[in-house]
């Protein structure tokens, strides 16, 4: 144990040394600011009529999120798109970094099994895309407050963050694989390229009906509120975190890191 917090304090002082949490989470700020403006737009007419598409736009959101309920909806839909990519960003650089840099070697030169490694980068992982969650959901939640929303009630605000902390969890299950592909890719470009294809490949099983068997649709499925998930739509979710998981430990274990 004393060697995986170890290695979990060292892989959160690599992060923190290389700021690269902070502009991922000013980054991923980017999603709610641009839904606030549209809202805002949408509420000042006379400033929609200026804008000509985007007003158009505007007011489609502004008569999606009419509500706090609406609303919340709205948010977990944001931490399910915009997350994604971000967390993306977070796994990709935690586990190519070593590659990139090139301290690979000497990592796997330090006497500590392998096995506390891959679990101090996965946990800094899930640490660092919570954090970015809930600075989403924070902002949001201030965005909302702002713009003075109708129809706010305790329940209602415990049951969004209900969906949108579940949404989350089901996020960051669904990018723990992409290690795997950073892994084997010795890069960020691999989980970065694959992750496109994931977001287009779970917009077509949308479009067919098949979304629930595909565990990159599953946290959007979800954080909609739709209700054609079952049990099943879940476990996919799990085995797929926990097989890349596994797969990740392995490669780290027997590939030959000869570079």
């Amino acid at each position: 144990m004393n060697n995986l917090s170890d290695m979990i304090w060292i892989e959160f002082r690599k992060a923190i040394r290389s700021r690269m949490p902070l502009w991922t989470s000013l980054g991923s700020l980017f999603m709610p600011l641009a839904i606030a403006l549209l809202l805002l737009i949408a509420k000042n007419p006379e400033i929609s009529q200026k804008l000509g598409l985007m007003s158009a736009k505007a007011n489609l959101m502004a008569y999606t999120a009419t509500d706090w309920s609406s609303y919340l909806v709205l948010i977990a839909e944001i931490i399910s798109a915009g997350g994604f990519f971000f967390f993306i960003l977070a796994i990709s650089w935690v586990f190519g970094r070593e590659f990139v840099d090139g301290t690979l070697k000497d990592l796997l030169a330090v006497p500590v099994q392998r096995i506390s490694i891959v679990m101090a980068k996965f946990i800094l992982v899930i640490a660092w895309c919570i954090a970015m969650a809930i600075i989403m959901l924070i902002f949001s939640l201030v965005v909302g407050s702002l713009l003075q929303l109708p129809g706010w009630s305790l329940s209602i605000f415990l049951d969004g963050c209900a969906v949108a902390g579940i949404t989350v969890c089901l996020e960051i299950a669904t990018v723990l694989a992409f290690a795997f592909f950073a892994s084997v890719g010795r890069s960020y470009m691999l989980p970065m390229a694959l992750s496109v294809l994931a977001l287009i490949t779970a917009n077509l099983m949308m479009a067919v009906g098949w979304a629930e068997f595909f565990p990159w649709a599953v946290p959007m499925i979800f954080a909609q509120g739709q209700s054609s998930l079952t049990p099943i739509s879940y476990w996919i979710v799990l085995f797929t975190s926990l097989a890349g998981m596994l797969a990740t430990y392995l490669w780290w274990k027997y590939a030959d890191q000869n570079r």
